[in-house]
């Protein structure tokens, strides 16, 4: 296919759902096996690229295609579509093919000090341009900056000398397995950029957020390894030096089974917000049985969140962390509880369990745990523990409800930053076990947007990129 190149086009800046659908993170795929290696046939050239004010708020950003069949065709839900209207740019559509990948380079990427590019990988129902740039609330032009109290870390990380790199994939809820191959995909293609194809000393440090580390943590255990049915995938080939985990479920997640809430709160969203899956196939709502096997983790929700199942992980049995009060449905003696949780019926649900999802998602998480990161990586952990979350973009009523259910959290849960127990989030001994290094675990106290988005933090980040240990 021709490269071609956008310079200064004029494109509208984001919509008004800016925002939405950021916090469910996480994941199942179903690939159909072709023999052969994608990277074989990824060449390391973007079939269009931007810049000048087309690119905006990036220096250069540019669509990336592997034509491997194996990437196949997703399907998305309206949840999972592109709503960024300068993402839907530079895909060209608003429902890209698995095979396209966004990499943004951030202002100055060819000119940084630096030894080390660094890559962003952002997280569930996310993008580039919202997790790095434009973390707290849309820009009112492409071009704006926001105030420095605002900026992302894409921004902050490029003033510090770092030459910046960021994808965006093409689904939001994508499976992580082919994500981690366009992950190795535009490590290749930043390498070639920065004119250092021969340099045997070429390394990024990588740096994802929630689910996006689920991708980011396959490519660098081996994802030939951890997968050796699709001979498509890379083995790791060494290029990363760093991988710094922000928020991601080491253990995985268990939300759409732990909590009754949860379930009930998805089937009464509008259908634009609902961006994931459900652990209940079945529900009494307002006295009905209502059948949702289309949007439960065993039914058709596993080809609209093709990433969901991938990351689950039964954390009361494997996990140590118990169904606690917040898990309660003491309407009925706690039976919808234990049935959404391990599969049953009750008055209220029927689940098929956590377990048989699992399997869905071809244990993800447990091979992961199983397999550990190749030794030569550097592994750094940031995790929170304040679940009370909020965003300037909600509307009040979306405001209320976190809230209240950060406020529950904090009371009646174990330590967790919302959305991942903490737990979770910092258990090493299945990540470790072939032995990278551990050059840092910390916990602060903030929750899991603000994980990625407190420019405190980029103080520890660098000091991790930076040290020899």
């Amino acid at each position: 296919m021709k490269k071609q190149v956008v310079e200064g086009a004029s494109v509208r800046c984001w919509g008004p759902a800016f925002g939405k659908g950021l916090l469910v993170a996480v994941l199942v795929g179903v690939l159909w096996v072709v023999p052969g290696w994608a990277s074989d046939r990824f060449e390391p050239e973007p079939v269009q690229a931007f810049t000048g004010a087309a690119a905006a708020p990036w220096d250069r950003v540019e669509r990336l295609v592997d034509p491997h069949p194996a990437f196949g065709t997703d399907r998305f839900p309206p949840g999972a579509r592109q709503r960024d209207e300068r993402i839907v740019g530079w895909f060209g559509s608003a429902t890209p093919p698995a095979s396209q990948v966004l990499l943004h380079c951030a202002p100055g990427w060819q000119g940084k000090t630096l030894p080390r590019p660094v890559l962003l990988v952002h997280g569930a129902g996310d993008d580039a341009n919202r997790a790095w740039v434009f973390p707290f609330r849309p820009p009112r032009r492409a071009d704006e900056l926001p105030p420095p109290s605002e900026r992302g870390f894409a921004t902050w990380l490029s003033s510090m000398g770092y030459a910046v790199f960021a994808v965006t994939f093409a689904h939001n809820q994508g499976c992580n397995i082919r994500q981690a191959e366009q992950i190795a995909n535009a490590i290749r293609r930043i390498r070639r950029l920065l004119g250092r194809e021969n340099d045997p000393t070429f390394q990024v440090d990588l740096i994802a957020h929630s689910k996006g580390n689920a991708a980011a943590r396959l490519y660098c255990s081996d994802a030939r390894a951890v997968f050796p049915n699709r001979p498509w995938l890379s083995h790791f080939r060494g290029d990363v030096r760093t991988y710094v985990n922000i928020a991601g479920p080491l253990q995985g997640i268990d939300i759409p089974f732990r909590y009754y809430g949860y379930n009930l709160a998805r089937v009464l969203q509008p259908e634009v917000e609902a961006n994931s899956p459900m652990g209940a196939d079945r529900m009494v709502v307002y006295g009905l049985w209502r059948s949702f096997a289309a949007e439960a983790f065993t039914g058709r929700g596993n080809e609209l969140w093709p990433g969901q199942a991938q990351v689950l992980f039964n954390l009361v049995r494997d996990g140590g962390i118990p169904l606690g009060v917040d898990s309660y449905t003491a309407a009925d003696a706690n039976l919808s509880m234990m049935a959404l949780y391990h599969g049953g019926t009750s008055c209220y649900l029927h689940s098929p369990g956590i377990d048989a999802a699992i399997e869905r998602g071809e244990r993800f998480m447990y091979r992961l745990e199983a397999q550990g990161l190749d030794p030569r990586v550097r592994l750094a952990i940031l995790a929170g523990d304040e679940p009370q979350i909020d965003s300037d973009s909600w509307d009040l009523a979306k405001k209320v409800q976190f809230f209240y259910t950060g406020l529950f959290q904090k009371a009646f849960s174990q330590p967790s930053d919302g959305v991942v127990f903490t737990a979770a989030m910092t258990d090493t001994r299945g990540i470790l076990r072939r032995g990278a290094t551990l050059v840092g675990r910390t916990v602060v106290p903030c929750n899991h947007l603000d994980l990625a988005r407190n420019k405190n933090l980029i103080k520890i980040i660098d000091a991790w990129l930076l040290t020899d240990r």
